[in-house]
């Protein structure tokens, strides 16, 4: 009886010591550009086809304007796009899109050599459509 109240004791005992040792803790993460697009994402869009690539496409207002932005343009914003293989210790990057008027994104488009994403900007009477294929290591804007 005596071995059961201690093992219970121990196993009580080393439980609590678990619970502390995994207390939440937090940093502040000092890289600028993530903390902008975090603080600036307005939509996410994600393609897997679960076999290679996982891609993200990030639509992010950009607070901070366009200097080439035609004058009309109420709403600049940057597409990133995260591009990371599908195995473990996967190799990810990430990429920038040059910010533009109004970005919205239109679809995905299904093509043999590689993934393809349409998206549309501009001012609201002059909308031009942007098709941006999709690699791990490389965009090709269309």
């Amino acid at each position: 009886m005596l071995k059961r109240i201690l093992l219970a004791a121990l196993l009580i005992a080393g439980a609590c010591f678990n619970v502390i040792a995994q207390s939440i803790k937090y940093k502040s993460v000092s890289n600028q550009d993530l903390t902008y697009v975090l603080n600036n994402l307005q939509k996410r869009y994600v393609y897997t086809d679960h076999k290679t690539l996982n891609i993200a496409v990030y639509l992010v207002s950009d607070q901070q304007g366009d200097a080439d932005a035609p004058a009309d343009c109420k709403t600049p914003g940057s597409i990133y796009i995260a591009v990371s293989e599908v195995k473990p210790q996967p190799q990810q990057y990430v990429y920038k899109l040059n910010p533009v008027c109004d970005p919205k994104f239109v679809n995905w488009i299904k093509s043999k050599k590689m993934y393809k994403i349409a998206f549309s900007y501009g001012a609201a009477v002059k909308r031009k459509t942007a098709t941006v294929g999709i690699t791990l290591k490389k965009l090709v804007v269309e």
